[in-house]
């Protein structure tokens, strides 16, 4: 039953290091700064469960900050040789991206780079030049190496909320789909750091335009991530979207918690049980129950980790 159950999408959090200070994101505030334990890392990869999932990502805070991210990307490439490996990152270290890539197996590996807003990007992730740099790293991927897969990916906030369209036409411009995200109040897991972002943080009207931008981002000739979007379109009347979560979903996070759904408590942690065990416990069967009862969630309540 393992083998026919088991995750398609697998996310793990290499680090909490980050050379940004992002209002919606207290990653970069948490003490002390860690990097996932190259052992256990190897060991969770060795899982049945999770051995050649479709996807593997590698995401942190920021993973090019890791000295030896080629390794942990090597190690990835060695024990789950048939996924497909993606990169979550900010984008500010256009060289170390580019050196990266040189050496991956490019038709296998993608890209996803935070981008949030055409006008607001430095001022929300509070680092000057975050946004050319991010823009460079872009440029020189889709000239050096077409074959990578690559995206950029907004968070939608109030600060960026009249910037989707904008934003997705400069997307489009530079040949890169745009992938959209809204805030979430993720307790547990993003619960964890702090944040300077609490409290509702969409009103009403904010909303409005966010439902006016988002449909004309299906309208707009760009590829994005579509079957999102339609559901915070189909949101209720109470605003709550339809539930994105998947029983087909894994997320380790830094500490070596596992989740299901990171809006929920993990359903254990590979620094004291093997994931395998994890993926079997009568804890998941218990997270399933929960989530197959979700309505889903308030749009825009607490701060996300993008």
């Amino acid at each position: 039953m393992l083998l026919w159950t088991r995750p398609q999408l697998v996310m793990i959090e290499l680090t909490n290091l980050c050379n940004l200070r992002c209002i919606m994101c207290g990653i970069w505030e948490e003490t002390p700064k860690k990097v996932f334990d190259h052992d256990l890392y190897e060991r969770v990869l060795r899982q049945r469960a999770i051995r050649n999932a479709r996807v593997l990502a590698l995401t942190g805070g920021e993973p090019f900050l890791i000295k030896e991210f080629a390794a942990y990307y090597a190690l990835a490439r060695r024990l789950s040789p048939r996924s497909h490996v993606n990169v979550s990152t900010n984008g500010f270290y256009t060289e170390r991206t580019l050196d990266f890539l040189a050496a991956a197996d490019r038709r296998r590996t993608s890209i996803t780079i935070s981008y949030d807003g055409i006008r607001s990007h430095d001022a929300i992730r509070r680092v000057a030049g975050s946004q050319e740099n991010l823009l460079e790293t872009a440029r020189q991927i889709r000239r050096r190496f077409p074959e990578v897969g690559l995206s950029l990916k907004l968070t939608i906030t109030n600060d960026n909320h009249d910037e989707i369209l904008d934003t997705a036409r400069q997307c489009r411009d530079l040949g890169v789909p745009l992938r959209v995200k809204t805030l979430e109040k993720l307790v547990c897991h993003q619960g964890r750091y702090p944040s300077p972002v609490t409290g509702p943080e969409y009103t009403d009207a904010i909303l409005a335009s966010i439902d006016d931008q988002l449909r004309g981002l299906l309208r707009l000739r760009i590829e994005t991530n579509r079957d999102y979007v339609e559901r915070l379109l189909r949101k209720d009347a109470q605003g709550s979207a339809p539930c994105s979560c998947s029983a087909r979903t894994l997320f380790v996070g830094i500490d070596g918690a596992v989740f299901l759904c990171r809006a929920k408590e993990p359903i254990g942690n590979v620094l004291h049980d093997e994931l395998d065990a994890i993926w079997a416990s009568s804890e998941k069967g218990a997270r399933l129950r929960q989530m197959a009862e979700c309505r889903g969630a308030p749009l825009g309540l607490g701060f996300t980790h993008a």
